[in-house]
């Protein structure tokens, strides 16, 4: 018997040291509102935080091993020639219907012919193709575009190349 009112006395002790938990009626006021607050503040771990860093300039010019502004002039050129040996020229088109019914192609052909750009109508097997105009530049082709699309959904404007008949 003495047992075991060392053994209850002990554990009444130590229950009694523990510090109490017990939420207050206003936190539970809080938690039946659906609002729950508790301090984590003391359970963070805290980080090192570096010093910041203070800017220095550069000490040294800064040298590139693969610098291409030099050979650039010469790159250009280069290209500019390849062009004229290709005998073409880059720029955009309209593209108004792409598909493998003759009918909807000439359809849609037709339903352009009022505009200041031809037409034209491709056949690569198996698809009809139907562009309008060539233009130099993508912005010259997208403000026809969109007097376009208001007329035709499907309207997208494609990079193309024409060729140089000299």
């Amino acid at each position: 018997m003495t047992i075991k009112y060392f053994v209850w006395i002990f554990f009444n002790g130590i229950i009694g040291c523990m510090e109490s938990k017990a939420t207050s009626s206003s936190n539970l006021k809080q938690l039946k509102k659906g609002i729950y607050e508790e301090n984590l503040a003391p359970y963070r771990m805290e980080y090192f935080k570096s010093p910041k860093a203070i800017k220095k300039g550069p000490s040294l010019p800064l040298i590139c091993p693969l610098d291409q502004t030099s050979c650039l002039m010469e790159r250009l050129t280069q290209r500019k020639l390849a062009y004229k040996q290709a005998n073409s020229l880059k720029g955009y088109t309209i593209q108004l219907y792409m598909g493998s019914s003759r009918t909807a192609a000439l359809k849609a052909q037709e339903s352009v012919a009022t505009f200041a750009y031809p037409a034209t109508l491709h056949y690569r097997q198996p698809h009809y193709t139907v562009q309008l105009g060539f233009f130099g530049d993508r912005l010259e082709a997208y403000f026809v575009y969109l007097t376009l699309v208001k007329k035709i959904p499907s309207v997208i404007i494609r990079p193309s190349i024409r060729s140089i008949v000299d």
